[in-house]
């Protein structure tokens, strides 16, 4: 994903269209909508291949429409439409449509939300590429539907009681269930009939593949979240669930697995672990060690050796088991994966927090993986300027958005680097506070 749009959810009550890159670093103070905007590129690329959006997978609770839909005071009130979308740069050419032609670099997939029962439900779906843009919108009635292109509409129903033969319609059934999965509340049936308009069957199978097919064909894969507080260690490990967890309590147990079933991938994770360990000055290896080499599926502890020792995973810096997790999935992942990281900082040293933010720069650049990172470090986020400085991550695979609150509202102001790592078009508010108390020190305020 390259861009986020989002409208009328919590403190975001203006449209904004937000920047993404390999390193997106996400700064402001607390509560201004740095969480949020985390959950809502999760719930963007759900939307950009079809899926409607749990607002509470963890590791984000963003509650019922009443808790997501901005709220002002008088008569403004809650929100009536919350809008959450996503936009590609497109690395291919599309090439032209029956329904009309691709000419833009860019792809926009949006979704527009309304409460129904509470909860927040999918209405309408908009694609837009350049001069050409579709839609598909629920009206009064959940089976009638409202699908337009930029020069051509239908009313399309949705009926259980139709029954046309599939020689009449062949792409009917096709497009009936990838509209299913748009709209959850329609019931599953085989066959549509067009109302209205002049959009033929086989145009409303295009549209319904478009929004699925062209989204899957953009979206990569489905960023991976982390939860701000992870698991706490343990002594000894019983190797029963490896489900990947936001807290990352499944950590240890692929590495159990790994060091048991595949040596070589185990001698790249472990070498790289131990490369992060040594430049953050956290560990200088990690190991498994089986309480009963007998039983590959024995109970087991993490060892982590310091100075030259290894001590348990419980008896050294919390820090190590906080990181422990993000820099092994990290790793594992493949390439061109997305992150979606909480803190990834906590409990770590300045030290450690500027090599983090270099072993993540590194992955952005060497394997094509894409990391939103809400941080408090300017340890983590002077690293990165410095290794884009350095040449070490290039300047417009960077952006820092400042979060700023004001009355309630939130304005994300995108800041660009220049090639030296220096930040470019800040507000003025930006690093205010920092400078307030550097004059207070000087005893010049």
């Amino acid at each position: 994903m390259d861009r986020i749009i989002i409208e009328g959810v919590r403190c975001f009550y203006e449209k904004q269209s937000v920047p993404l890159k390999p390193i997106t670093l996400l700064v402001g103070e607390n509560s201004s909508g740095k969480s949020t905007f985390l959950a809502l590129v999760r719930a963007a690329w759900d939307i950009s291949v079809a899926q409607s959006p749990n607002f509470n997978e963890a590791p984000f609770s963003l509650g019922a429409y009443d808790q997501i839909a901005t709220f002002r005071a008088g008569r403004g009130g809650y929100a009536k439409k919350l809008t959450i979308g996503a936009e590609f740069a497109k690395s291919k050419d599309l090439g032209s449509s029956r329904i009309g032609p691709n000419r833009s670099d860019s792809l926009a997939i949006v979704g527009h939300f309304v409460s129904k029962n509470g909860q927040p439900v999918v209405v309408e779906r908009t694609m837009n590429t350049g001069d050409f843009w579709v839609s598909i919108s629920a009206v009064e009635d959940p089976l009638i539907l409202n699908m337009a292109t930029s020069s051509r509409s239908a009313r399309v129903r949705l009926p259980f009681y139709l029954n046309i033969p599939s020689s009449k319609y062949p792409a009917g059934e096709l497009a009936l269930i990838t509209l299913q999965s748009s709209f959850p509340d329609v019931p599953e049936q085989r066959y549509f009939e067009i109302l209205d308009g002049d959009l033929s069957p086989k145009d409303v199978a295009e549209i319904a593949n478009a929004f699925v097919n062209t989204g899957r064909e953009f979206s990569g894969s489905r960023p991976y979240a982390f939860a701000p507080i992870r698991t706490h260690p343990q002594r000894t490990y019983d190797p029963i669930k490896d489900v990947p967890e936001p807290s990352g309590s499944h950590v240890p147990m692929i590495l159990a697995q790994i060091s048991l079933s595949s040596p070589s991938e185990w001698d790249y994770l472990r070498s790289a672990l131990d490369k992060f360990g040594e430049a953050t000055g956290l560990f200088r290896d990690v190991e498994i060690k089986r309480l009963d080499k007998k039983k590959g599926s024995s109970a087991f502890q993490v060892q982590i050796k310091v100075a030259g020792s290894a001590f348990n995973l419980v008896d050294v810096g919390y820090g190590v088991s906080q990181v422990l997790p993000i820099v092994a999935d990290a790793l594992r992942a493949e390439e061109g994966s997305a992150f979606l990281l909480q803190q990834p900082e906590a409990h770590l040293h300045p030290k450690a927090q500027a090599e983090l933010g270099s072993f993540l720069a590194v992955l952005a650049k060497q394997q094509n993986k894409q990391f939103v990172i809400e941080t408090h470090s300017d340890y983590l986020v002077d690293r990165i300027r410095t290794d884009v400085r350095d040449g070490k991550i290039a300047s417009n695979d960077v952006v820092i958005l400042y979060f700023e609150r004001k009355n309630g509202e939130a304005t994300i102001h995108p800041l660009e680097l220049d090639d030296f790592g220096n930040i470019l078009n800040a507000p003025r508010e930006y690093r205010q506070f920092f400078l307030d108390e550097e004059r207070k020190l000087l005893g010049i305020a």
